[in-house]
C-alpha cells in the first residue's frame, strides 16, 4: 500500500493545512515509509506468542486499594466565602473601577 501525492494533498485540504510543494513530497515519502513498516509488521508470524498487557507480564501495576482524600477537594465556603443569591461574590478588579456597573459586588460589604 502506498500514498500518492494527490492523496496527501487531499488529506491536507481536509485538515485545512496549507502545504508547500516540497512539504507534500516530504509527507508523501514519510507516509509511505510508515505504511511499508506497517505492512512488514502485519507479515510477522506471531503464532504461539502469548499476549502481553501493559508494560509488565501479567498486566499494568494497579493503584493501592486504600483511597486517599483528594487534597484539592474543599468545601465551597472555603474557596468562596462570600455568597449572594446563590452566586460567588468576587472582589471588583482595580481596572474596572470607575466603569458603570454594579459596584456593590465588593465582598467586604457583604454580611
Amino acid at each position: 500500500m502506498s500514498v500518492s501525492r494527490e492523496e496527501v494533498e487531499r488529506i491536507a485540504a481536509l485538515a485545512k493545512l496549507k502545504l508547500q510543494p516540497d512539504e507534500v513530497v516530504g509527507f508523501t515519502g514519510e507516509l509511505n515509509v510508515i505504511l511499508d513498516h506497517m505492512t512488514e509488521l502485519m507479515e510477522v508470524d506471531v503464532e504461539g506468542i502469548s499476549e502481553m498487557i501493559g508494560v509488565v507480564e501479567g498486566g499494568a501495576p494497579t493503584r493501592s486499594p486504600r483511597a486517599l482524600p483528594d487534597p484539592l477537594h474543599r468545601a465551597l465556603q472555603e474557596v468562596a466565602p462570600y455568597w449572594r443569591e446563590g452566586f460567588f461574590v468576587v472582589p471588583r478588579l482595580p481596572a474596572m473601577e470607575g466603569h458603570s456597573g454594579d459596584a456593590s459586588a465588593d465582598p467586604e460589604g457583604v454580611s
